[in-house]
């Protein structure tokens, strides 16, 4: 019997009052995919990235953004560092990754070494796409020259052409010689025609930097000069040629008028070289080189004036030579930023006059000066009044000519100085400093630093209120006196006189008045501290043998700081102690004992109970406040007393911008030996909370800039 067939369950009729649901359209695309999917878009967001990692997480998104932005890891190439170089040649891996990643570079940091082994590798590559080809043959004076490079020999490995450059920056390696004296580590190589040569295979480079590149000979010349008319492009030419047997003046006055009218910033400075040649230098010895750099042709020259040139120095080994500037500010009408000469022979003051007059004539945009002399003093003079709004020196022998510019300045163009940056300078008078305090209200950075702290007297800081209460930057240094700890002294705290707690209220109430404050960097010079060691405790400096008149025994007596006996911080000079021997001591060590000064009360909140005054409070104002720098350390002898974890809440709090504060001393001593580190749970409490609480706060004094 066959079993029946199971009968199928009816469907359920559908009710005729149930209607149809209606289908969803698919969600459209975000603003986000829309502009993600656009590739000039996202390709503008990746050079935006400064992190490698964010840049990875973007690339990994999709195909087309890995497309787009994977090969903005090569755009940029630093190979300063020889190390990193030499990974990329001896690694197959990496050395293939370069290759099929070469095309893409566009900024491009270069040294001797790296730069013989690239272009090497580069003229052997052949003319197709193909990067494994290797040749058979080679130049033995190529081979020969490469000799002295630490990177492998090119010749089993070829790269590409870099044809898309927009950044160039060469500078030579240095040795260092028994005379300790840096030199050439490479002086048999012809460096200038390889520069040459690259030049002329990126038209559209932008940026050209060249540091320390010996011109050989006039040849050598001739064709570096016959390559910038070239590079339509350009914005920015900084060179820094080290001459042998050319005459510096001629290459300038060559080289100017070569130059593009697209230039924007131009730099052309030379140190004269008068060792002997261990290699050919008046011709190129290198066969296919030469071949591809061609035969010497007439220069090039301009006679468009450089409506987009903003910024020129011109650095020349004789005062006359100067003149030839005449002719520079003639084509210059849209300068900004100029570098004054700074010779002080009797016979240049004829010429400085007459550069001023022709700079102020040309040049009517004319606002910033970058060097102090007396070509600068006359320039100032010849300007219109409360035209110029930046004046800047790093010259080290032209440090008698500050302090009278700075005068002239704050007299003439008081309204409208925004900048004055004073650096390599060993001294600033205080009657400079105090006239830009007390005049210039316009002024909103104030940089004065050098290899041995200029400073300025707390007493003078403080004389009369400033006007400047726009200032965005200030690094100063502030002579303040430290008070040595007397034997008797049992208290941890140094000692404070009245009158400098008066002097500090001054200082503190001042800088809690500059709302618009970004960096402030407050530096501490003091005498006393030289007789402290790093931990604060009293240093034995000069013992003498006294031998009584009543023949008792003879005693050892320890000399003390004569600072010690005046109540008044301002009676005490340095200058009244130059026979001290302490004071006889190497800069830099100097420098490691007044590690252990403090600003008194200037890091802490205070303490009622106890009577402790604190004036951190009195900087609330600063909101706007990115970097905490100078004697700020919050393991001194006074602030590790003073600076807690209440302190450290109070400045995240108020300063709600803050990216750097130097809580903790440098990674390296003042030889340059780095210093242990202790571990989290051996640091202070206060500092273990702030690290983890706020991991992106730099708190070391090595830390970079943000700004």
């Amino acid at each position: 019997m066959e079993s029946a067939t199971p009968k199928r369950p009816r469907r359920a009729k559908a009710s005729k009052k149930n209607t149809l649901t209606p289908t969803l359209p698919p969600p459209g695309p975000t603003s986000a995919t829309t502009f993600f999917a656009i590739p000039e878009l996202a390709e503008t967001v990746g050079r935006c990235l400064t992190s490698k990692d964010d840049l990875l997480h973007l690339s990994m998104t999709n195909r087309l953004l890995y497309q787009t932005v994977s090969p903005l890891f090569w755009s940029s190439l630093d190979l300063f560092d020889t190390a990193r170089a030499r990974r990329l040649a001896q690694s197959k891996q990496a050395h293939k990754a370069l290759s099929r990643n070469f095309e893409d570079i566009r900024e491009l940091k270069i040294q001797t070494s790296t730069l013989v082994y690239f272009l090497n590798c580069m003229i052997r590559h052949p003319d197709g796409k193909s990067d494994n080809q290797t040749p058979t043959t080679a130049s033995t004076s190529t081979s020969s020259a490469t000799s002295s490079s630490p990177l492998p020999n090119p010749i089993s490995t070829t790269l590409p052409r870099l044809t898309r450059l927009t950044t160039l920056e060469y500078r030579t390696e240095k040795n260092q010689d028994k005379n300790l004296q840096l030199t050439d580590a490479y002086p048999e190589i012809a460096v200038m025609p390889r520069l040459t040569w690259l030049l002329n295979l990126n038209h559209s480079l932008t940026h050209v930097r060249v540091s320390g590149c010996r011109v050989r000979s006039p040849f050598d010349a001739h064709l570096f000069m016959q390559a910038i008319p070239s590079l339509k492009s350009l914005k920015e030419l900084d060179l820094n040629f080290r001459m042998s047997p050319v005459r510096w003046e001629i290459v300038v006055e060559l080289l100017f008028f070569s130059l593009p009218v697209s230039i924007e910033a131009v730099s052309l400075r030379s140190r004269k070289v008068e060792d002997a040649l261990t290699g050919p230098s008046s011709e190129i010895q290198d066969t296919e080189l030469s071949g591809l750099l061609g035969e010497r042709r007439a220069l090039f020259r301009r006679h468009a004036p450089l409506d987009r040139l903003r910024k020129l120095l011109v650095e020349f080994g004789r005062w006359e030579d100067t003149r030839l500037l005449y002719t520079f500010l003639q084509d210059c009408p849209a300068l900004e930023t100029f570098s004054p000469p700074c010779w002080d022979e009797a016979d240049f003051r004829p010429i400085s006059n007459a550069l001023a007059q022709a700079a102020a004539k040309h040049c009517p945009q004319l606002k910033e000066l970058d060097t102090c002399g007396v070509g600068t003093i006359d320039l100032i003079d010849a300007l219109p009044e409360h035209s110029l709004t930046a004046i800047r020196s790093r010259i080290f022998f032209a440090a008698e000519y500050v302090g009278p510019t700075l005068q002239l300045v704050s007299t003439k163009h008081f309204r409208s100085l925004t900048e004055v940056r004073i650096e390599e300078c060993p001294h600033v008078s205080r009657h400079a400093l105090q006239a830009i305090l007390w005049t210039c209200a316009a002024l909103e950075h104030l940089i004065v630093k050098g290899p041995t702290n200029p400073s300025i007297r707390l007493r003078h800081l403080v004389e009369k209120d400033w006007v400047c209460t726009k200032l965005k930057t200030l690094e100063i240094t502030v002579e303040l006196r430290q008070e040595v700890f007397p034997t008797d002294y049992k208290s941890p705290l140094p000692i404070v006189m009245e009158l400098t707690w008066t002097l500090l209220r001054k200082l503190y109430r001042q800088l809690g008045a500059l709302r618009d404050m970004e960096v402030l960097d407050l530096r501490i010079k003091s005498k006393e501290l030289e007789w402290l060691d790093e931990h604060g405790q009293e240093r034995s400096v000069a013992k003498v043998e006294i031998t009584p008149l009543n023949g008792q025994a003879t005693r050892t007596k320890t000399i003390r700081p004569p600072a010690a006996q005046f109540d008044d911080v301002d009676l005490w000079s340095a200058d009244e102690n130059e026979s001290l021997p302490h004071l006889k001591r190497d800069q830099k060590l100097v420098n490691a004992q007044n590690a252990d000064a403090s600003f008194p009360g200037l890091l802490s909140l205070g303490d009622e109970t106890t009577g402790r005054p604190g004036y951190l409070s009195w900087l609330g104002g600063l909101t706007k406040l990115r970097e905490l720098r100078g004697y700020v350390q919050a393991t001194t002898t006074e602030t590790s007393k003073t600076t807690g974890r209440k302190e450290l809440e109070w400045m995240l709090e108020h300063w709600p911008k803050l990216e750097v504060v130097e809580l903790l001393h440098a990674l390296k001593d003042h030889r340059g030996i780095k210093r242990h580190l202790l571990p989290m749970d051996l640091s202070p409490p206060h500092i273990v909370w702030f690290r983890q609480h706020r991991p992106d706060i730099q708190i070391t004094q090595d830390s970079p800039s943000v700004l």
